[in-house]
Formats: structure tokens, sequence, C-alpha cells
């Protein structure tokens, strides 16, 4: 979607969807209801939107606009306009915005665990009634990619994430430029694919519900460390909000969502200076890595 196709009626289609299942057919308080009667045009459809640049270590990052309308037990989800894969292209997505500095072992961690499990489910039934409306969230944006038909050849990657839009993206940009990959959509799946299939990269998204990146990505090393002589497996963790890398000691990077070609693209390559791409199927290695298997706990 282009910024120019988002007249007032298919945001308001799109926000009376959105208060719908946010708020579960009751009234939205007040600061969700918004005046859509004097909106003329898509720039005074923009103007509503607050415009978010989030920190990105690559330098760039697409850009990021939104809605704060809440929903009936969380006041600070987002409706957002996200750009997504090449610059000027944008998709519809409910920004949760629940990422708080909680951790397992502290007392609020299973109410805020509950509370992000509902703010999941709304998102969830949102989008899916965006999909079927007609307006574009990022599973649409992903069918609309052509297939990468040829065999890649190139290192393996594996890609977890629970949404899967984001991760069907991910795998058709690697994929196009050579990887192999392998899906998960939650962190227990990636630690069994992991196990079975010793990939050369690790993209995990941060914030997956039950086991999250964080608690993975420990994971995972401590599986490394229980085999010696196994090589290090670079792990990068995708985020669309902030994170500090001295938070998580086990990753080797953090990557902005939505994701964005290039940036994506880079940062898989530099985490595999020794690694070729393969791009034309006519070289790369054939199998999982060489060194010592990683036993399962």
């Amino acid at each position: 979607m282009r910024l120019d196709d988002l007249d007032p009626d298919v945001f308001e289609l799109g926000l009376a969807i959105y208060l719908h299942h946010a708020y579960e057919g009751r009234q939205p308080p007040q600061r969700a209801q918004i005046d859509t009667s004097a909106l003329r045009n898509s720039e005074d459809v923009l103007a509503l939107f607050t415009e978010e640049t989030p920190p990105n270590p690559g330098g760039e990052s697409h850009r990021h606009l939104v809605l704060r309308l809440g929903n009936s037990n969380y006041p600070h989800m987002k409706l957002a306009l996200m750009e997504f894969v090449e610059p000027g292209e944008w998709f519809w997505a409910v920004d949760t915005h629940d990422r708080a500095p909680i951790r397992p072992d502290s007392p609020d961690w299973p109410k805020w665990q509950r509370l992000r499990r509902r703010n999941l489910d709304v998102k969830r039934r949102v989008e899916e009634a965006w999909r079927e409306a007609g307006i574009p969230t990022a599973r649409v944006v992903a069918e609309s990619l052509s297939p990468v038909l040829r065999e890649c050849r190139g290192p393996l990657v594996l890609v977890a994430d629970d949404e899967e839009g984001m991760r069907s993206v991910a795998v058709n940009i690697l994929q196009s430029e050579g990887y192999r990959v392998v899906e998960a959509a939650s962190g227990t799946e990636a630690l069994r694919l992991f196990r079975k299939v010793h990939p050369d990269l690790v993209l995990m998204d941060f914030e997956m519900p039950g086991m999250d990146g964080i608690e993975a990505c420990g994971r995972l090393r401590e599986l490394e460390a229980r085999a010696p002589g196994a090589p290090h497996t670079p792990v990068l963790l995708a985020t669309a909000g902030q994170v500090r890398l001295s938070e998580t000691p086990g990753a080797d990077g953090f990557l902005m969502k939505p994701y964005h070609r290039t940036l994506l693209l880079s940062f898989v390559a530099h985490q595999l200076p020794g690694k070729k791409r393969d791009r034309d199927g006519s070289g790369g290695t054939d199998g999982g890595r060489d060194g010592p298997a990683i036993a399962s706990r």
C-alpha cells in the first residue's frame, strides 16, 4: 500500500474494525473516539498519526506511524502503519506496545504474561478482520511477494517468529539471496529445530509468546555449552521495540522489525563472513554445519 491510497473511507473502515475488536463491542473511551467526518483526503488521515523512529543499530529504519487507541485491558496499544520490505510500501498492524523490563523472576511476571496473551489475541483478531476487509497486513504483503522457485544451497538460517506474515517475508528475502531457510513459529519449536538441523545462523523474534527470544537464546547457548567443540551460532534478535544488547548477552545483534530488505541481508552477511550465499544454485553447502551434535536437554 502507498500512503496515497489511505483515503478517509479506508481509514474509517480500519478504525471501526480495530475499535470493535479492541473494546469487544463496548463504547471506547474518549481518547479512542476519533471524529472522521471532517477527513477529506490522505493528508487529513495522516495528520492523525504520530511518527515514531525506533533506534536502529544499522543506521537505517523504516518509517512507523502510530495512533494510540488502547484496548479494554491496556491503554497503550496502537494502530500502526509501517513501512515494510521496501521504502514507500506500507501495511497496517496492531502494535501491542507491551514490551516492559519485567523479568521471569518478578512477582508481576504471571500477570504481565496474561496481559500480553490478551493483547496478542486482540492483535490477531483485528489483523484477521482487516485482511478479510481487504486492508493490507504483513501477511498480505508476504503473500504478494514472488515465490523463490529455484533451489537454494547457501548457508542455513533458522527463522523463528510467531507472526506468520513477518516470518514469511524474512524467509522470502533470505531465499531470494540463496540462503536455505527453516521456519519455527515459537521458541520451543526453534530449539527443537536448532538441535535437529544445526543452522549457520538464527534470526529470532524477541517477543514471541510463551518462550520469548531472550529465553530461547539463553537455552540455545546452554545447548552449545554442553557440546564441547560446537561452533558458535550467531543469533540475531528481531524486535519492534527498544532493546539494549547488554540485556541479552547471548545474542550477537538486534534487527528492527518490520524488516528492511537491504538491512536484513547486510546483518546476516556480516554474521556469516566465512559463508558464501549461493544465488544461482551452483554452489554453497549441501548440508548442515560440521561439528559435534548439540545434545537435547
